[in-house]
């Protein structure tokens, strides 16, 4: 009696398995149908995406102000006031200037419109960036200071030569920035960026056209 029952239970364990192994075979058979077709579908059928240049344009607007260089600029200047018949030792009064600043170039894209971007036949992104230009100078006060100044001895000193020096002093940090180049290579580091984000949103070439000169690039 144990012995069929041993037998049974042997042949029911063995039915049971090659059920599950049959099941597993079959599940196992269907994920590789489907891998193959999903693969078949990667390779042949072409992929085709869309870039919706208006709401592109206005992403790219929304960032405004996209500041793109910077340089850190030292200046060394005199101001003086003199009187044709008086002596300096009299009557000059003269400041020189130590300015330290900081001068940031950029493209304002607010400027963008929607006949700056288009798309050629081949799928080319192409962007006329408005021309890049000086956002920001300005003179880092920590860092600057009087190095000199002599007043003559019949005159009290001028309290406003300072303030000018420092004007005076901003104008030519920024002039020096523009001799160095900051305006063609902030123009150069807009087009890296604004072509990663063209990149990123669907399109694989893009291209930038010449911009008008910019006055502040004088």
């Amino acid at each position: 009696m144990n012995s069929k029952r041993n037998r049974y239970l042997v042949a029911a364990g063995a039915l049971l398995l090659l059920l599950i192994c049959g099941l597993t075979g079959w599940y196992m058979l269907r994920a590789m149908r489907r891998t193959a077709a999903e693969a078949v579908k990667t390779v042949f059928v072409p992929q085709e995406k869309t870039l919706d240049l208006a709401a592109f344009v206005t992403q790219v607007r929304d960032l405004n102000r996209l500041e793109t260089a910077s340089m850190r600029v030292m200046h060394v200047g005199t101001v003086t006031q003199t009187y044709k018949m008086v002596p300096n030792a009299l009557a000059g009064d003269e400041l020189q200037f130590l300015a330290t600043g900081d001068v940031i170039a950029g493209v304002d894209l607010a400027q963008l419109k929607r006949e700056d971007v288009w798309r050629e036949p081949d799928g080319t992104i192409v962007m006329r960036l408005p021309p890049a230009q000086i956002l920001v100078s300005r003179v880092d006060n920590k860092e600057s200071r009087v190095l000199s100044r002599k007043t003559g001895v019949l005159r009290r000193h001028d309290p406003d030569l300072e303030s000018r020096a420092r004007q005076h002093a901003e104008q030519q940090i920024r002039n020096e920035a523009v001799k160095r180049g900051i305006i063609p290579l902030a123009q150069t580091n807009a087009e890296k960026r604004l072509a990663d984000l063209v990149h990123l949103v669907g399109a694989e070439k893009v291209r930038f056209v010449t911009p008008a000169p910019s006055p502040g690039a004088r």
